[in-house]
């Protein structure tokens, strides 16, 4: 009998023992956890507060403003078109790498939404060289007679509304004007900036509305909008439609370097060890020819080359030429 106490006493101590090593060990894991939960893990992608973007497409949707209608019919037509040809869309979304960084930074300066520096995913596929049948050309697809007006130099040699500055920045100055002038509406903003201010003011008028959604306006002009948001939403959320953005980084792509003596891009890439065909993505204002034949101007280069093409334009360049 007094066997089977002390084995009882045994196996009490025993349970308490485990019991005791049991609750520590939950006080320990609910500790973890409590340290666990103060590590940030995943970031929102929509988040403002996300200043350390790895992509510019993270700082583009960081600062999306407009509410891309996803609802609408026409939207989501278009977003069925974009994802249709996947090929096409990777292609445009690439041929945005060595502008769409600057073109961003210039919406932020002028407090613009972030979606119109896609504007010209819809006008020229990021193609500066895109000349349509009507006339307009460069990135912004600028008609010559509205390039004039927002200062932009069209002439023999020299087309401004191919360079990627003088255009981004003429064509946002002009969006900021429509802005204005639509109280804020972007919708016909946008599609102001697309058939022309007065026609929209006219449509307004006439039907009492400034819907954009309900007002008749050009064929062109009616899928227009809804493209541009179509574009922005699969850049917004791109794993819900199945798309992979090209890994663009969020720094500059290119800077400007001022050009005082004639020197063609050939000679350039020679003495800079530029390839050509970077030079001219990044120059396709000077249609081939001469650089500063006639004045100063400006010419684009990769970051990494920017000192090696000071020294070359002040010395050896000018030599070549000589």
């Amino acid at each position: 009998m007094q066997l089977i106490l002390s084995r009882s006493k045994f196996l009490i101590l025993a349970v308490l023992s485990c019991i005791l090593l049991i609750i520590w060990n939950s006080s320990s894991i609910n500790n973890n956890l409590d340290v666990v939960r103060f590590v940030p893990i995943d970031i929102d992608e929509n988040s403002s507060s996300n200043s350390a973007s790895s992509t510019v497409w993270d700082s583009l949707r960081s600062e999306f403003k407009l509410d891309h209608n996803v609802q609408s019919s026409r939207v989501q037509a278009e977003i069925r078109n974009l994802l249709s040809d996947p090929d096409k869309l990777s292609q445009i979304l690439r041929a945005a790498g060595p502008y769409i960084y600057f073109i961003h930074k210039q919406t932020q300066a002028r407090g613009l939404p972030a979606e119109l520096a896609l504007i010209p995913f819809v006008e020229s596929e990021f193609n500066p060289n895109d000349h349509s049948t009507k006339g307009a050309t460069g990135l912004w697809q600028l008609m010559r007679g509205t390039a004039h007006e927002l200062g932009i130099k069209v002439k023999a040699g020299y087309d401004g509304r191919r360079n990627v500055i003088d255009s981004t920045k003429a064509a946002l100055a002009y969006f900021k004007d429509l802005g204005n002038e639509f109280k804020g509406n972007w919708y016909l903003a946008i599609a102001a900036y697309d058939c022309g201010q007065a026609k929209v003011e006219s449509v307004k008028r006439r039907t009492g509305s400034d819907n954009y959604w309900n007002l008749p306006l050009p064929k062109e002009t009616k899928y227009y909008v809804p493209r541009l948001l179509a574009v922005a939403e699969i850049v917004q959320h791109p794993q819900k439609y199945g798309v992979q953005l090209p890994p663009i980084s969020n720094e500059p792509y290119f800077t400007e370097v001022k050009v005082t003596k004639s020197v063609s891009l050939p000679t350039v890439a020679k003495s800079s060890g530029i390839s050509l065909a970077t030079l001219t993505t990044l120059n396709p204002d000077y249609n081939h020819g001469p650089i500063a034949k006639n004045g100063a101007y400006s010419l684009l280069i990769p970051v990494e080359k920017e000192t090696i093409v000071k020294e070359q334009l002040a010395g050896k360049i000018a030599a070549i030429n000589q």
